[in-house]
Formats: C-alpha cells, structure tokens, sequence
C-alpha cells in the first residue's frame, strides 16, 4: 500500500456512484493525482469541505490497486468566496482547468502550486482588477511551464535594444529589428504593455494584483496571451470566458 501525504488543491470533482466523489488534485509533492472521497457527499461528510472545488486542504491518501482513497483530509483555506461573485469564480474556474489538462501525475511544480494558491486567494478578496489577476497568473504560468517569453532580450541573437522590436509567438519573445523578417507573423505592443509583462514576470502576483493599469493594456496583453497559451498548449480554450465578455 503507497501512503501520500500532502497539501493539495482541488481541480475537479467528479460524482462517483451515489455518496462518493472522485477528486482531481494538484499536489504539492507529487503533481497531479485522483482520489476517491467515499461518503464526500453527504452532509456530515468529514471529507466535505476537503472535497470542495479551489479548496486548499492537507491530505493522506492512500492507494490500493489502481487508484488512491481520502483516508484523512483537513481545511487549510476553502476559498468559499469565489464562488459568491461570478467574474472571480469564473476566471478561477478556467484557471484549474487550465492547470488540470497540463500537470501530470508524479511531477511536482511547487512555483506554480504556490501561484495557483496565491491567486485563489486573491480572488477569493475583493480585488478591483480581476483581469489583471488573470494576465498575470497565465504569463506566470507559461514561465513556470518552461515557456517564459523573452521581454528583455531578442530571442535569436540576444540583442537588449528593444526599442523597435516587435513580438513572435513563434520565436518566443520580442524581436530585435536586426532579426525581423517580413514573412513571419508579429504582433506590436505598447511599451507600456511589454513593461508590464517585465513587471508580472519579475514580481509576485500578489504585488502585480495591486498595480494600477489601464484597462486597454490589460486587455492588450490578455489577447496576447491567449494567442501564446494556444501556440504552446494544445488543450488550451478560452470558450468559458466568452459569457464573461459578453456580460461586460
């Protein structure tokens, strides 16, 4: 019998026969993992609040044949209030999606758990600029991938003067003009856009979520992003999001 014990996150959540539930969680230690929480149904449950979605919880949990069972479960944070606004609970749920379809088992990212707790939390507050929370959890999360894009150096020759240079998501980065080429596809920001993404990269996501943007660079660089995420991650949709634009 193999013993985990961790602190988790629940993705997802799953009905399984009449009381029980199967948990999709990303790990502290070992990535991502799916429990069976027998009885997390019911009312009186002891898994109850251990098997709410976004919450945050310590775990034991043990494996029998194929698949591990809650054998002991314990709060840390519930996250209860993203779901009591519906911009915060519906950027919240994209981003576990985002990070259940891209995590595997047995492969541990502690920089992004503790970004995806940290940004839980802050939409669990009451924040002003939800979306920037948003821009600045996905280029945190493309780093913590392995995809960081280059916005401080030109991507194919190094070079730092960026002052004309232009972004590939095919290269990765901003483009120096001695490296530009006519052919390829380039997308030009506003220097204050690609400032802030030097910000989002190089501070915590509890610092950025207090700056003050403008609202058109933060919906330049979130169409940016969207545009990156899709290259990179083939799982990736931005569907959830389109009710959300609708209602603005």
């Amino acid at each position: 019998m193999i013993v985990l014990d961790t602190q988790g996150i629940v993705l997802k959540v799953v009905k399984y026969k009449d009381r029980d539930l199967i948990l999709t969680i990303f790990t502290r230690k070992y990535g991502r993992v799916s429990a069976i929480a027998k009885g997390a149904k019911g009312q009186k449950s002891r898994f109850l609040s251990a098997s709410q979605l976004f919450s945050y919880n310590n775990y034991s949990l043990r494996k029998q044949k194929d698949m591990f069972t809650v054998y002991q479960a314990d709060n840390i944070k519930s996250f209860y209030n993203i779901s009591m606004d519906f911009e915060s609970f519906s950027y919240a749920s994209f981003i576990v999606k985002l990070v259940e379809e891209n995590i595997v088992e047995g492969q541990p990212n502690n920089r992004l758990f503790e970004l995806l707790a940290q940004t839980l939390f802050l939409y669990s507050e009451k924040i002003e600029n939800k979306m920037l929370v948003l821009d600045a959890f996905l280029l945190k999360f493309v780093d913590y991938m392995g995809y960081r894009p280059q916005v401080d150096r030109c991507p194919i020759c190094g070079n730092k003067n960026l002052k004309y240079a232009v972004f590939s998501i095919e290269d990765g980065g901003l483009v120096c003009n001695n490296c530009y080429h006519k052919e390829k596809f380039y997308i030009k920001l506003d220097q204050t856009t690609i400032s802030l993404m030097q910000y989002i990269l190089n501070n915590d996501i509890i610092v950025c979520s207090k700056a003050r943007v403008a609202g058109v660079l933060v919906r330049e660089l979130f169409s940016l992003l969207k545009r990156y995420l899709v290259n990179y991650f083939e799982s990736v949709s931005f569907k959830s999001l389109g009710l959300l634009k609708t209602l603005k």
